[in-house]
């Protein structure tokens, strides 16, 4: 990113959302649905929403108005009073810090595998 080679971030980038719609949401339909109970229906919407708003706001540098327009639709399922996460625009959020002790090293492997 320092010297712009977007080239360098969108690949990865896709991978990662190739991912994410090819293996969580498809693993996961079932729990997304509720067919596992209210609980886990809402924690794995909770991950997706959390996933896609972060990652909408990692790409806002490099997609300044698609990531406008989704931020505009997620924000709808945020509480307006969270000044960490609503905001008017998704330019004006902070960078989200990555929290190192949710990374599971053995599931990272296994998705890889797959």
């Amino acid at each position: 990113m320092e010297a712009y080679k977007l080239y360098n971030v969108v690949k990865p980038l896709l991978g990662f959302l190739d991912t994410l719609t090819n293996w969580y949401v498809r693993l996961n339909r079932p729990r997304m649905k509720g067919e596992e109970g209210v609980d886990e229906q809402r924690k794995s919407l909770n991950i997706l929403f959390d996933t896609l708003l972060n990652v909408t706001t990692l790409m806002a540098s490099i997609t300044p108005f698609i990531t406008e327009h989704f931020y505009q639709n997620l924000k709808n399922g945020i509480d307006a009073n969270d000044k960490d996460l609503y905001a008017e625009s998704i330019h004006f959020l902070q960078i989200p810090e990555i929290n190192e002790d949710l990374i599971d090293p053995l599931v990272e492997k296994r998705v890889a595998r797959m």
